[in-house]
């Protein structure tokens, strides 16, 4: 299910930087227009909505990390296997959202840019990297013992 909404905020997250680029109309930071005729609110929405999922993901293994920090595992290790598996679910959920958007294309062929689809996944792998090392970081500096209990 991770992996579906990380597809689907990955297009939205596609989609705004194709706009972002694209867009001829200068902005005023002062208007609430802003956020309704550009593309400033979908890449807002989306990238609050991998900061999310990043911290729920993490979040609900806490029993795993209490459990790895019981048995000897270093806070270094344990924050890179939560970092890597996130970045591992949202590529898988981002390469998906590359080939949906070969089959609905979200602008112009002649407009897409492979930029959009390198800024996006650079945004998105600092999104979901430094939001889910920091929240498993928090979780590493808990008791292991009150981590497992409530991991159950």
């Amino acid at each position: 299910m991770h992996v579906v909404f990380s597809t689907f905020f990955a297009y939205g997250f596609l989609f705004g930087f194709f706009s972002f680029r694209t867009e001829k109309i200068p902005t005023n930071l002062s208007s609430i227009d802003l956020f309704l005729n550009s593309p400033y609110l979908l890449l807002s929405l989306c990238g609050l909505a991998f900061i999310f999922m990043s911290i729920v993901r993490v979040t609900t293994r806490s029993g795993d990390n209490g459990i790895m920090m019981a048995v000897g595992g270093n806070r270094k290790g344990v924050v890179f296997l939560q970092t890597m598996e996130l970045w591992i679910i949202h590529g898988i959920g981002f390469l998906a959202a590359l080939i949906l958007s070969v089959f609905i294309p979200f602008g112009k062929s002649e407009l897409v840019s492979p930029l959009d689809y390198i800024g996006s996944l650079a945004a998105e792998i600092i999104l979901t990297g430094a939001t889910g090392a920091f929240v498993a970081y928090l979780h590493t500096l808990v008791d292991p013992y009150q981590s497992i209990r409530r991991g159950k």
